[in-house]
């Protein structure tokens, strides 16, 4: 099956709601050091979250707990909460943490929520809101089995608790993979782990095959340091946590080592990887984002590259794959890339199916009036909602502490029913990206604007169309293309456009800001 390479331009959309409720929006929710990590939809409501900091009471010192925020599906802040660690023996350590591999949330049948976190003694501790949020019951795991308890994924109910899972450190001094029951109060109702004898196993992603079996990933390395490292799959019945199916890849799969999958409905398995590439000239690891299928018998059917190979702490992975309710897996994280002449990390929603064709590639940056060096923005988890909008969430940086970031876009990644047509390029929505860019001058601008190319300007008829961040024309002129073309804007409110050149099959989009 071809792999279709998809070009993608960046989305830049306002923090007002928008036609079909899609919205952009970075908080400052009053927190220090504020930020979301993680998105849950709990329909008709979206859960973001994060981690913060606040200060401990009668001193100047700063301690880090978790937040909780509630939106409507449109994007409304309805009521946020911070939670901090209430273990008061060192008050300097005695921290609550978060990050792409512990502390996630889950919505419950009850209205309620129930995430985990880590806290400073290396367990994981297991919070339980109700829907006002306000906490239940809170149980820290401190099993005698283990060195640390915190690798952890999302939690999943059942019909007589909730079972959480992730990796421990054994008092061995190897890690190995763990399903932990618990009871609808917290209590361990039973724990197992999944491993080879002083061999470190670690539980990278899982996710569920129906409403029975757990699918768990999980990364090993060889006790022979050239053997490099391995993918193991597990099936666990969540009944009572036993194997019944395994697969390895093999060591150094063509897929990489895993860093996300999911399950299609057949039982085939869908996995994101990262192939080693080998060491840049600093000593930094270089690997290849991949997507791969495997059959029941976790043999490849196809895989391919996605992105380019790239220096492992710089991101460009996904944070999670779902498959969607039209049946297409859809990614979200990050990648590092180049927008407006810069590099940046921005949010990346990709769709594609499961034949592994690219279906379409998004990037995204928090919607700050200033682009500069400081603006990036990553995401974390996304969900959907009944109407196939998907939400997700993460951090911005570029403008203060303004870093509570969502994002809504319909089922093509789109925010605005227009923005796709102009600010992304999907098929035949959009010709070819043209070579070389152009600049446009003065910007910001008020009424006068000149278009002009760097190098030799494309020959024909120029068609200039000026965009509102609702992704509707509010403006339009044909004129001859030259190496400078000056525009006379009309009178529109002052703000963030989008200026859309066409010339021969060639088409430029540039940011404006109007005064």
């Amino acid at each position: 099956m071809p792999f279709k390479t998809e070009l993608f331009f960046l989305m830049l959309l306002g923090p007002i709601v928008l036609i079909g409720q899609t919205f952009n929006q970075a908080q400052d929710l009053g927190y220090y050091s504020n930020s979301f990590w993680d998105v849950a939809v709990d329909s008709p409501y979206i859960i973001g979250f994060g981690r913060a900091k606040e200060l401990i009471e009668g001193t100047n010192r700063k301690r880090d707990g978790t937040i909780v925020a509630k939106y409507t599906s449109d994007g409304i802040l309805l009521d946020h909460k911070i939670f901090t660690d209430t273990i008061t023996v060192d008050t300097i350590n005695s921290n609550f943490y978060i990050s792409w591999w512990y502390g996630q949330i889950l919505p419950t049948s009850d209205g309620g929520y129930l995430f985990t976190v880590l806290a400073s003694r290396s367990n994981k501790v297991a919070v339980k809101l109700d829907s006002e949020l306000q906490e239940e019951f809170r149980y820290e795991y401190e099993d005698s089995t283990n060195q640390s308890n915190f690798y952890c994924q999302v939690p999943v109910e059942v019909e007589d608790g909730y079972l959480l899972y992730g990796s421990a450190t054994r008092l061995d001094g190897y890690r190995d993979a763990y399903l932990r029951k618990i009871s609808f109060t917290g209590e361990t109702m039973w724990l197992k782990y999944y491993g080879e004898p002083n061999q470190s196993e670690t539980l990278i992603d899982g996710t569920m095959q129906g409403d029975s079996i757990l699918v768990m990933g999980i990364g090993r390395r060889s006790q022979n340091p050239e053997d490099g490292l391995e993918n193991l799959f597990l099936r666990v019945r969540l009944s009572d946590g036993e194997v019944i199916e395994s697969g390895a890849s093999g060591f150094n799969p063509e897929m990489g080592w895993i860093r996300e999958l999911t399950v299609l409905e057949n039982g085939n398995i869908i996995v994101h990887g990262d192939q080693y590439q080998g060491e840049d000239q600093y000593g930094n690891s270089i690997v290849q984002p991949t997507i791969a299928r495997l059959d029941s018998n976790y043999q490849t059917t196809w895989l391919r590259t996605i992105f380019r190979p790239f220096r492992q702490l710089l991101g460009n992975n996904f944070r999670e794959l779902k498959v969607v309710s039209d049946g297409n897996i859809v990614g979200s994280g990050d990648h590092y890339t180049k927008i407006q002449g810069e590099d940046v990390t921005a949010g990346w929603l990709f769709k594609f199916t499961p034949e592994g064709d690219t279906l379409w590639s998004r990037s995204y940056l928090p919607p700050f009036e200033d682009f500069n060096f400081y603006t990036s923005g990553s995401f974390g988890r996304f969900a959907e909602l009944p109407n196939g909008d998907l939400v997700t969430g993460g951090y911005a940086t570029g403008d203060g502490d303004r870093s509570c970031w969502l994002v809504r876009t319909n089922s093509e990644g789109c925010i605005g029913q227009d923005s796709c047509e102009y600010l992304v390029h999907a098929g035949q929505l959009l010709p070819p990206p043209a070579k070389p860019g152009l600049s446009v001058f003065p910007n910001p601008a008020s009424r006068h604007l000149t278009v002009a190319w760097p190098g030799a300007a494309p020959t024909g008829k120029g068609y200039f169309t000026l965009y509102n961040m609702q992704g509707q024309a509010v403006w339009a002129v044909t004129k001859p293309s030259a190496p400078e073309v000056p525009l006379q804007l009309p009178k529109v409110p002052p703000g963030v456009y989008a200026l859309r050149v066409e010339v021969e099959g060639q088409a430029w989009v540039e940011r404006v800001v109007i005064k």
